[in-house]
């Protein structure tokens, strides 16, 4: 929820700065940084229920997931960059922002 807050901020700042340029480069930044917080979710749940069984098995998975990630991430920019042509400065710094922003929350969670 808070990840989505800030990816609509970048938003509003690229739409400020850049126009409709602006705004599609962030949009797509935000939701390449939403989707890799969806996949993180997702393989945690999963990896929750196999270490009950296997803690070693749990940790290759946490391994796998975060190699994939980063190819998704990586894959995801390149596309957007090269393919789309989408500016650069509104897509990375809404997608730093909205990463930025889940580890800074998930820090102070784990903190309490």
């Amino acid at each position: 929820m808070f990840q989505t807050g800030l990816v609509l901020i970048g938003v509003g700042i690229a739409a400020y700065a850049k126009g409709q340029h602006g705004i599609e480069a962030a949009l797509y930044g935000g939701a390449v940084a939403l989707a890799n917080t969806l996949m993180l979710v997702r393989r945690i749940e999963r990896v929750g229920a196999v270490v009950s069984v296997s803690v070693q098995r749990g940790m290759a998975l946490l391994y796998i997931s975060a190699v994939l990630r980063f190819v998704f991430v990586l894959a995801a920019l390149a596309t957007g960059l090269g393919f789309f042509k989408l500016a650069p400065l509104p897509l990375i710094g809404t997608f730093v922002g909205a990463q930025a922003a889940y580890i800074l929350i998930s820090t102070r969670t784990h903190d309490r």
